[in-house]
């Protein structure tokens, strides 16, 4: 893996990907998809194009969706551990669940989006520009 590549995977090791490319953009989502699919208040999106990121070990399952905006989003996860690890959009984006990447700490979101889908409880930085 060269300097200028970023690997990640599931919990149980099974899938794993690379990304080979800095990302398109970064960003806190809160949408009831994203609620529903962490389990949590939202998702950390690490998104890159599509031709930047390749699975290299391992064979997800994908599920499919159309989210209320009326965009396919194909979700991919681990079929052994479940973990949640990233969703393809329509719009030629990756979308990767952040804390599958082996270095967590280079997510640095800029952006939240979905805000008044959040939950009461969830904790929204203020200093995230809304998209």
């Amino acid at each position: 893996m060269s300097n200028n590549t970023l690997g990640g995977g599931c919990f149980c090791g099974q899938i794993r990907y690379e990304i080979r490319a800095e990302p398109a953009l970064q960003v806190l989502c809160f949408c009831t998809d994203c609620l529903k699919t962490t389990g949590t208040s939202g998702y950390g999106g690490y998104m890159v194009q599509e031709s930047h990121f390749a699975v290299v070990r391992g064979e997800p399952r994908v599920h499919s969706r159309q989210s209320k905006e009326g965009r396919t989003v194909r979700r991919n996860f681990c079929p052994e551990c479940g973990s949640n690890l990233f969703g393809v959009t329509d719009f030629g984006l990756v979308s990767v669940a952040a804390g599958t990447l082996d270095d967590p700490e280079r997510f640095q979101p800029s952006k939240k989006v979905f805000v008044d889908d959040a939950p009461h409880w969830a904790r929204v930085p203020d200093e995230l520009e809304a998209m």
